[in-house]
């Protein structure tokens, strides 16, 4: 048996419970790690409460299918499939768990081969844990859908959330000239990752009313139009839609919608993209750590019997940075 955090139904973090269920058993190409910690971002929200509602249609229509929160870990090894042979019992390692919703706020997670990696020994459990689904998005925005070349103007959205503060930084290494747009209690932190600039979204007119132009823009945050950001993108400029923020609860994907009809009448970049994490994506991930130049930037840590409480701060937006969850420390 081991201690989880999951949830029978949808809803708000109060239907979060800690539970004693079954460990779970991996496959013959599967991985059992033992939890060290876990993380804990947007995409762990849409699974807990069920938002979009379509997504119930792949997680479950009447209540969850899948009842243990979190997928972003980091642990060792505990036990392999018969037919792994990437992986070793005491390996340390870090990705993700099967799924959104399977098993990584736990003491146990079923891992595919191919969504772990070795963890740099000089990386502690919880920057590594908070890292796979947030800064692959980041750096898939930026690389290979925004294609951030040296030197030019990029814009983010939503620069101080879970994937913005790696999107700051990956901008950065790529040569990119940021101007980060986020709460002014958040200021400081977006500047201390590399944005050259930082505007205060609740101070003065909107970003979109400033009569700047940019060649990259990446939506994160999602209450924008796509209209209004194409006023303020160069002629041959791309903006970049990061997942799907910014829709209804219904049906989320109208700016994706939108885009992806319009891109075939502008010389503008019209890009929108869902993000998964896969071994070569971790792999670059693991060596910009390993050489110091990604911060995990995990500004508070819960227990796991606390999971709840870093969920409520998560949402409100109480942090500034990233949660990490210590699980087995």
């Amino acid at each position: 048996m081991m201690k989880a955090i999951v949830h029978d139904v949808y809803g708000e973090a109060e239907v979060l419970q800690l539970r004693e269920i079954p460990t779970p058993s991996p496959s013959e190409t599967e991985v059992l790690v033992k939890v060290k910690a876990a993380g804990l971002h947007k995409g762990n929200w849409h699974m807990m409460s069920g938002i979009p509602y379509i997504m119930r249609l792949g997680t479950g229509l009447s209540g969850p299918s899948e009842k243990v929160m979190g997928n972003d870990i980091s642990g060792v090894v505990h036990s392999v499939g018969s037919k792994v042979t990437k992986h070793k019992v005491g390996d340390e390692v870090f990705g993700v768990s099967k799924g959104l919703a399977n098993g990584g706020w736990a003491e146990y997670a079923v891992c595919k081969c191919e969504d772990l990696v070795p963890k740099p020994r000089s990386v502690s459990w919880q920057d590594a844990a908070v890292v796979p689904t947030s800064a692959v998005t980041a750096l898939e925005a930026v690389r290979d859908y925004g294609k951030v070349k040296h030197g030019q103007s990029v814009l983010i959205l939503g620069a101080s959330g879970g994937v913005g503060v790696y999107a700051v930084q990956f901008a950065k290494t790529f040569g990119g000239v940021v101007t980060g747009v986020c709460s002014a209690a958040k200021a400081g932190m977006v500047r201390s990752l590399g944005a050259d600039k930082v505007i205060d979204y609740a101070a003065g007119p909107d970003v979109t009313a400033l009569g700047v132009k940019y060649g990259v823009i990446l939506d994160i945050a999602g209450d924008r139009t796509v209209q209004s950001l194409r006023g303020i993108l160069t002629d041959e400029g791309t903006l970049v839609i990061v997942g799907g923020e910014g829709g209804n609860k219904v049906l989320p994907m109208g700016r994706q919608l939108y885009c992806a009809i319009v891109a075939n009448f502008t010389k503008q970049g019209l890009k929108t993209f869902m993000s998964t994490p896969t071994e070569p994506l971790l792999e670059f991930i693991r060596g910009e750590m390993e050489g110091g130049r990604l911060k995990a930037g995990v500004e508070r840590e819960f227990d796991l019997k606390d999971a709840r409480k870093a969920m409520e701060e998560h949402t409100a937006g109480k942090i500034k940075g990233k949660v990490a969850i210590r699980v087995a420390m």
